[in-house]
């Protein structure tokens, strides 16, 4: 029920943005902006928690100090990634959220071998690329912003000239992708079946959104409300944590990230211009995805563990 309130929405805001009242681009980054501040940023804020329940159900020892640690050392390092190697970074990243995007969305399928891997990845391929590729005119700008994005021109010419190619493949390798997967893995439940309904219905809201809102669409609306809630169920299953300790960490936590993403626009341009607070925010996600996608990733995999005890049961 969720999602399908979810993707109305998505198609509410489309019939709104193409024949009722369009959003201007002062408009289109203010919901950006207060959708990464109440749900985009929030639905990472929870780590802590799920690293202390993992470690609870594997009977392991938890340290706070060793998670912190091992976290911003993850972190540290891919913004060093970043840094050094930009284009490199970038291409790493839309790799790691595209692998991020596909096992939320695809939670409910076993996807631990190769098979359900490349299903994934390919998954989260398509949408970013929609977003991105599709909307190329609109993304340019913003790799402007910096010298890597001038010094890169040619990379950027080149996505723009061959965009619907790449489109294509990585269309291609979904439908092929999934076709092998579905072969070999039979679904649990008709409903499975459904996501390719889901699939086409997210594809056409972003494809036809700008890209602003397409991004809001996808990353605030659909993943992260997903997120939060497969999180909060997650957490309070067998009353490990109560609604009001998951609250206050994920306030606390969140706080916290959007401070470090300001201080690290202070240190450069972030507030010339919406373009350049736009980036800023791109690059602190990016830096927060490496660390982020592996406890989701731990706590995704139990919570397949947790469903295919029950069905053989």
């Amino acid at each position: 029920m969720t999602k399908k309130i979810l993707l109305l929405l998505g198609v509410i805001l489309l019939i709104v943005q193409q024949y009722i009242l369009p959003a201007s681009l002062q408009l289109q980054f203010l919901i950006f902006l207060t959708g990464i501040i109440i749900l985009g940023v929030p639905h990472g804020a929870a780590d802590l928690l799920i690293a202390t329940k993992q470690a609870t159900e594997k009977k392991h020892v938890f340290s706070k100090s060793f998670f912190f640690i091992n976290y911003l050392l993850r972190l540290v390092l891919f913004a060093i990634v970043l840094w050094i190697f930009p284009l490199a970074g970038n291409v790493l990243f839309i790799f790691f959220a595209a692998y991020h995007f596909g096992e939320t969305d695809l939670s409910h399928f076993k996807t631990n071998n190769i098979t359900g891997k490349i299903f994934v990845i390919s998954y989260g391929l398509v949408i970013l690329s929609v977003i991105l590729l599709n909307h190329l005119e609109e993304v340019k700008p913003l790799l402007h912003q910096f010298d890597t994005g001038i010094k890169n021109e040619a990379f950027i010419n080149f996505l723009a000239q061959n965009r619907y190619t790449i489109l294509s493949f990585f269309g291609v390798l979904f439908f092929t992708s999934t076709f092998i997967y579905l072969l070999i893995n039979k679904p649990a439940t008709q409903n499975q079946g459904h996501f390719l309904i889901q699939f086409a219905i997210i594809v056409f809201i972003i494809y036809h959104l700008p890209m602003m809102l397409g991004f809001t669409f996808y990353f605030v609306i659909w993943h992260s409300l997903l997120s939060l809630n497969n999180i909060v169920n997650y957490l309070r299953k067998d009353g490990v944590f109560s609604k009001s300790v998951i609250v206050k960490q994920i306030i606390f936590y969140s706080l916290l990230a959007m401070f470090g993403v300001v201080l690290f626009g202070l240190t450069g341009f972030m507030f010339v211009s919406n373009n350049a607070m736009v980036v800023y925010i791109f690059l602190g996600l990016a830096v927060l995805t490496a660390p982020h996608m592996q406890v989701m990733h731990d706590m995704y995999t139990s919570i397949r563990k947790q469903e295919m005890r029950v069905n053989e049961s």
